[in-house]
């Protein structure tokens, strides 16, 4: 295979030389198209060369959803902390103001990091968990769909709920389902509107075009080794 405008490439500068080999679409790659859905999933949870995209975006939702979580709980903790304390001591006549006021600073702290951990850990494993199963669901489907937050909502539903029984983890499930339906229209209506594509995303994320650019730049350079050799 040869490829066009040789005489083109061969004059133009090395840095523009990276546009004329890159694709012009990603639809157009080799390489993914000859992906099933189980590669894409293997591929993503590929821990060989660190984190892949689709785990960091895995990581970061966890991470953000735990800080928002453990401050929301800390401070609805510290906040009720502090009017249980001046419900308490409303009588009473301290000797020493200032005692009481690091006393009271003294509850909110415990309080906030009592509030903060037990809601922190809890939204960090419900995101993890949702997001695992949504983006390895739209990795699978390579769209995005509803299917995968449905689902991911209810099975992240049952565990958080876990600890108040069945009964319980099915009321999450429940509850899980409806918030992956919410979420998982708003991504569908989203992405296209926007225009974006799971394909678009792993071509980019994944270095495909860096692959296909080198696998061009190295027919190209074998190509005109080849005719600098008949020329010669």
């Amino acid at each position: 295979m040869q490829l066009q405008d040789e005489s083109k490439i061969s004059r133009a500068p090395e840095g523009l030389r990276s546009e004329m080999f890159r694709p012009e679409d990603f639809r157009e790659s080799r390489i993914m198209a000859n992906e099933t859905g189980m590669d894409r999933v293997k591929i993503m949870f590929d821990l060989s060369r660190g984190l892949g995209p689709e785990l960091m975006l895995v990581q970061n939702a966890s991470l953000f959803s735990g800080v928002c979580g453990a401050l929301a709980g800390g401070w609805n903790y510290a906040r009720t902390a502090r009017a249980n304390y001046i419900r308490k001591n409303q009588g009473s006549t301290f000797l020493n103001p200032k005692q009481a006021m690091r006393e009271l600073q003294d509850t909110m702290f415990l309080q906030f990091l009592r509030g903060a951990w037990k809601l922190g850990w809890r939204m960090t494993a419900f995101s993890a968990i949702y997001m695992t199963v949504a983006v390895a669901g739209f990795t699978y489907r390579n769209k995005f769909g509803i299917a995968e937050n449905v689902a991911a909502g209810a099975l992240s539903g049952f565990f958080f709920k876990l600890n108040m029984g069945v009964r319980g983890s099915l009321v999450g499930a429940g509850l899980g389902s409806l918030l992956g339906l919410a979420s998982g229209s708003a991504l569908t209506v989203g992405t296209k509107a926007l225009g974006v594509t799971v394909k678009e995303f792993r071509y980019w994320q994944h270095d495909y075009w860096m692959q296909e650019y080198s696998e061009k730049k190295a027919l190209w350079l074998k190509e005109k080794a080849e005719r600098d050799l008949k020329s010669s």
